[in-house]
Formats: structure tokens, C-alpha cells, sequence
């Protein structure tokens, strides 16, 4: 009979990422292994990163560096030419930290970064055994249209796969997974609208050789609430569990302080103690 699999999907969400790096440093310190890791956006970083066992690099790097002002705004404009740092996050910040991305082919269980293929003008899933030891993938997963700049790997050009998935549930469908608990940067309370029509008016100028892409980061808004009800769906059959934040905190996809961060990581740790039971109980049907 063959062993049941279980998923851990993981959304994006920009700064709110640190109640994914504190869902996952609590998951270290409990010894919860997931059959599959599939994330976007700052959940591909923060799943890499559980992935290679590291707490103290999802603590440091989800409180005291994402509060670096070269993170974003005026800070990453001057110094990247870019409204997002991403160059200083993923050349200086991410390896100030405990973060040995070339040794992600050596866990063993798969893990996946969402990254879109402008070429292809789709997302595809880069695994463990083909990620570059640079993590220039990871890079390009966390890369959003509009606030940085396209990534170049071997030639190609990408982004981040939130482009046409947020949620990245039905990857872990797709991928054999019976069981999926799903981490969310966002309480019961968001409500997600569409990008400012000054946004589409300048997708359309910059990525203008691109409709595909250009269709499906307008259709976002539309797609989210699509993945979510599947997730409510599995959630209403028994198998699969979201955990996200149990109050607002406060913390933008591109804004926050440095205690808000900190109160973020340690929400999740409060509201993943609120779920083991059910966390227990979703893993025993697993084996």
C-alpha cells in the first residue's frame, strides 16, 4: 500500500513572510517532515530554509534584516535602481546568514520555487536537483513585475511565479500529495483587490512583449480567491489544514518595522500551538 503524502504550500506575501518563517522554525522545533515543499514567492526562501533545518537564519532573516532599509523604497531605488532591494537581499543579506542553498539537493524530501519563465510566459517549478547553488532561482521566485528587475539565468529570463499562482495548492495535488497543510501570510480578515490601474498601465508599457503574462497578472485577484476556495474545499474533506496569521499585525507586503516583524514570527508560533491537535491529526491520517 503505498504511503500517504503530505504537502506543505506555502504563499507568498512579501514582508509578511515572517509568519512563514516562524510557521517553519516551529515546525523545525516540533519535527514535522512534509513529503513535498512547494512555495512562492517568500515562501520558496522560508521553504528552502526549513528544508535545510536552518531556525536561526528564518528568525534573522525574516526579523532583523527584512527591517533594513535597503529592503525597499527610496533606500533600494538609489542604491539598485529598483523600488525592491532584491539585490541586496539576495547578495548581501541572505548570505550573512546561515543559508547553504547549495546544499538544498541534499534533503530528502522535494522542494519546489515557483518561477515564471518569461519565455514560456508560464510558471514552472524548479526542484531541489535543479536549483542553481547561487539560488538565483529563489532570487528570480521572489522577483515581483514592476518592483524589480528580470533575472537572467543561463540566458532565460524570470520572475516570480506568483504572477499566475499564489497559492500553490494544486501543485501539491498534481504532485501525488494526499494531505496539504497550507501556510498563509494572511488572516480570515484580508480581502485582496485588484492592482491600481496606474499598475496595469505600466505592466502593459514594460512587459508589452509579453500578453500571456500580461493577462495572467490581471486575472491575480481572481486566481487567488480560485485557490483558496480549493483549499477550503480540501480543508471541509479533511485533508488539509491552513494555518495563518489569527489577528492582523499590521505588516504590508512591503512595509513593517523591525517589532512588528518580530511580533508576526511570534504569532505563528502562538497560533501553530492553537493547531497541533489538528496539525496531529492530519499527519496520522498520512501514515
Amino acid at each position: 500500500m503505498r504511503k500517504k503524502k503530505i504537502g506543505l504550500v506555502l504563499e507568498g506575501g512579501g514582508m509578511r513572510g515572517a509568519y512563514t518563517a516562524g510557521v517553519m522554525s516551529w515546525f523545525i522545533e516540533n519535527g514535522y517532515d512534509f513529503d513535498l515543499v512547494a512555495g512562492i514567492s517568500s515562501g520558496s526562501v522560508y521553504g528552502a530554509m526549513y528544508s535545510l533545518r536552518k531556525p536561526e537564519a528564518l528568525y534573522v532573516t525574516s526579523t532583523e534584516k527584512a527591517a533594513h532599509p535597503r529592503n525597499s523604497g527610496l533606500s533600494a531605488i538609489l542604491h539598485e535602481g529598483q523600488v525592491v532591494g532584491y539585490d541586496y537581499m539576495f547578495d548581501v543579506s541572505f548570505k550573512e546568514v546561515d543559508f547553504p542553498i547549495e546544499d538544498l539537493h541534499t534533503i530528502d524530501h522535494e522542494y519546489y520555487a515557483g518561477v515564471y519563465d518569461l519565455e514560456a510566459q508560464e510558471t514552472i517549478w524548479v526542484s531541489k536537483d535543479d536549483m542553481d547553488p547561487e539560488g538565483r532561482f529563489i532570487k528570480a521566485a521572489c522577483t515581483l513585475p514592476v518592483m524589480g528587475r528580470i533575472v537572467k539565468i543561463n540566458g532565460k529570463k524570470y520572475m516570480d511565479g506568483g504572477i499566475t499562482t499564489m497559492i500553490p495548492i494544486e501543485f501539491s495535488m498534481d504532485k501525488g500529495c494526499d494531505y496539504h497543510v497550507v501556510v498563509s501570510t494572511k488572516a480570515d480578515t484580508f480581502v485582496r483587490k485588484p492592482q491600481k490601474r496606474i499598475t496595469y498601465w505600466v505592466m502593459r508599457w514594460i512587459y508589452r512583449k509579453y500578453p500571456k503574462m500580461i493577462e495572467s497578472f490581471e486575472a491575480r485577484t481572481e486566481r487567488y480567491y480560485e485557490e483558496l476556495d480549493i483549499v477550503h474545499g480540501l480543508i471541509e474533506k479533511g485533508n488539509a489544514l491552513k494555518i495563518n496569521p489569527s489577528v492582523e499585525m499590521g505588516v504590508g507586503r512591503f512595509g513593517g518595522n523591525l517589532e512588528q516583524y518580530k511580533a508576526l514570527f511570534a504569532l505563528a508560533y502562538k497560533d501553530c500551538e492553537a493547531k497541533k491537535d489538528a496539525l496531529d491529526a492530519l499527519f496520522a491520517k498520512a501514515k
